[in-house]
């Protein structure tokens, strides 16, 4: 058995392919795979043993990744060469999934101060407006865009449906949020005569 065949055998062994599988894969016997196991702390008395169970991991994806270990090692140019782009593709979409997560958790943390200094200016205002007391307007005018980030996503989609302007992340323009209310006003009161 070369070395590549144990590799496979063992990333097959930690994601849990039955020996019947890995020999649809790897030419070994039940001999051997047990001894890979045994040797490599993989077999069900070690498994009892761990506190952290090994993630579940698709087998087609431990096929690819063994795949891709053997093209690396592999005698022929053309093959290592396949599989040195693969790898180079591999990365490359880890590294674009790095961004984007980056990317989207910068955009929640602009929402979420663009929400607080929008209802700080709001207050503002309104304090201002009032001689430095708070009105009644004040906490209406802070609760112009609510806290939950799902129910501003249902009104900015709501709006977008009936073709008002307003923006995927930050503040909601009073007017969507006027019409907002006057709409669930107005659902709350067709519900109430039909409950009557």
């Amino acid at each position: 058995m070369n070395a590549n065949d144990r590799a496979t055998i063992v990333t097959l062994l930690r994601a849990g392919t039955s020996t019947d599988a890995i020999q649809q894969h790897v030419d070994a016997s039940v001999g051997e795979i047990a001894a890979i196991a045994e040797v490599e702390g993989l077999t069900k008395a070690h498994a009892k043993k761990t506190d952290t169970p090994l993630p579940d991991l698709d087998p087609h994806m431990v096929l690819a990744l063994a795949a891709l270990a053997w093209g690396e090692n592999h005698h022929t140019a053309r093959i290592r060469k396949l599989a040195a782009r693969t790898a180079a593709g591999l990365t490359e979409l880890a590294q674009l999934q790095r961004d984007a997560a980056q990317i989207e958790a910068a955009e929640r943390q602009v929402a979420e101060l663009t929400q607080t200094l929008t209802q700080a200016q709001n207050r503002l205002r309104s304090l201002k407006t009032n001689g430095g007391k708070p009105g009644p307007q004040a906490a209406a005018a802070e609760a112009d865009v609510p806290d939950d980030k799902r129910q501003r996503d249902e009104i900015r989609a709501w709006a977008r449906e009936r073709g008002m302007p307003v923006s995927q992340v930050g503040s909601i323009s009073k007017q969507v949020m006027d019409e907002w209310r006057k709409h669930n006003a107005a659902a709350a009161t067709a519900d109430q005569r039909q409950a009557g």
